[in-house]
């Protein structure tokens, strides 16, 4: 069960904090490298999958190509080289889809669809535990799909249905373990939190944001163009009929792995690209199908093809080298890390307040906790509205002012 600061946090399923700790045991403890590990692996698998998926349908040179045009977009490019929890959900999302229409393919044999089926929705238990929306990712493709090819009673087959049990096995015996450790409410009131800022237009005393859920699609073809372009001319009939059925079945998945997921993460109140990343897959593979059409008549393509990929990678290594690293060296976090390391004793722990700030406690590096009423001789880190709050009342005295990566004053003070 993850902890932050001595108390349970469970916004989050522990996905990405188990990941992130495993990456990090050969180096000893986890730093901004080893946090940054699982999405850079995240991403790699997805573009090992969607190779597997097309070389079933093209020969092994195109589905090379193919593979390697997925990573091409800049919504890409800005999240493999981060720590944040989205690209190990799109990994998994996409392990689950891509394996379920293995299980579709799969169905002369039942020992092989079944385990088809079950590495599926393993796939899903995985997304899940790493993030709460995944089974809406998965559903949201795969009842389209089914609906599409006139199969929806196979959400009544029994390898469906064991392997949804396995998937509600794997994800009981966490919800079960997390709640004798610290209760029902602790994992209940998080997630419908959570669930309230999405679903729930009045949650911050704001009407239903019409304008935003408009506008929504729009925002998220624009962060993944070019392909977003090219998925749309897949729309063409007649580019559907110039596919194999492998190839046409493959794009049903695709279709419905966009459409429906565009159109449905569009309704909430809560509107993020990042909120809806396992989808782009979907997406830049229709994008990436309509560049491999084009390639398999036009030979000649292939070299300045090959030469715009290895112009990709050195955008891709000026960036992770040189523009990651510089948008975050004004925040200063490390700097701020230090200071307070200096400021506080060696053996005290640091409290803090309302201070939602785990870049700096994150370099920080040693023992923080939450206030919560704590009494006696202790440091504590505090936002500048909470030591307004208190400058009068003589229990603390400034010991340094400082700012969070935001640029916001926070203040360390010694209670006494």
């Amino acid at each position: 069960m993850p902890t932050l600061y001595g108390e349970p946090i469970l916004t989050k399923p522990p996905g990405m904090y188990i990941a992130i700790a495993i990456c990090s045991l050969p180096f000893g403890e986890v730093t901004a490298f080893t946090a940054r590990l699982p999405s850079v692996l995240a991403a790699t698998i997805t573009v090992f999958l969607f190779f597997g998926t097309f070389h079933q349908i093209l020969d092994r040179h195109l589905a090379l190509i193919g593979a390697m045009l997925m990573p091409v977009s800049f919504l890409w490019l800005d999240k493999v080289p981060s720590a944040e929890i989205d690209m190990l959900q799109v990994a998994w999302v996409a392990g689950a889809l891509l394996t379920f229409l293995r299980a579709l393919e799969a169905e002369e044999s039942q020992k092989l669809a079944l385990r088809w089926w079950l590495t599926s929705l393993l796939c899903v238990a995985g997304g899940f535990l790493t993030k709460w929306t995944s089974p809406a990712f998965f559903y949201l493709t795969v009842v389209p799909l089914l609906a599409w090819r006139g199969r929806l009673s196979l959400l009544f087959s029994w390898w469906h249905l064991a392997a949804v049990g396995v998937f509600l096995g794997v994800c009981t015996l966490w919800v079960s373990a997390v709640i004798a450790e610290v209760g029902w409410p602790a994992l209940r009131d998080p997630f419908l939190a959570e669930a309230a800022q999405r679903f729930q237009p009045n949650h911050h005393g704001r009407t239903y944001p019409w304008l935003e859920s408009l506008g929504y699609p729009f925002q998220i073809l624009a962060a993944n163009l070019p392909w977003s372009l090219l998925a749309l001319w897949s729309l063409r009939p007649a580019f559907y009929r110039s596919w194999s059925t492998d190839g046409q079945r493959l794009l049903q998945l695709l279709h419905c792995w966009t459409w429906p997921n565009l159109l449905f993460w569009s309704l909430p109140a809560q509107h993020h690209v990042r909120y809806s990343l396992p989808m782009c897959p979907g997406i830049i593979g229709l994008g990436v199908m309509v560049c491999l059409h084009w390639l398999r008549s036009r030979e000649s393509w292939r070299v300045s093809l090959s030469v715009f990929l290895g112009a990709w990678l050195i955008v891709k290594v000026i960036f992770t080298e040189m523009i990651v690293p510089e948008r975050t060296a004004h925040r200063h976090v490390r700097e701020t890390a230090a200071r307070l390391s200096e400021l506080v004793p060696t053996g005290e722990i640091l409290y803090l307040g309302k201070l939602k700030d785990e870049g700096i406690l994150f370099y920080y590096n040693r023992p923080a906790r939450r206030l919560n009423g704590k009494q006696g001789d202790y440091y504590a880190l505090l936002i500048e509205a909470e030591w307004q709050a208190l400058q009068n009342t003589g229990r603390a005295e400034v010991i340094e002012w400082l700012r969070d990566q935001q640029e916001a004053r926070i203040v360390l003070v010694r209670f006494r």
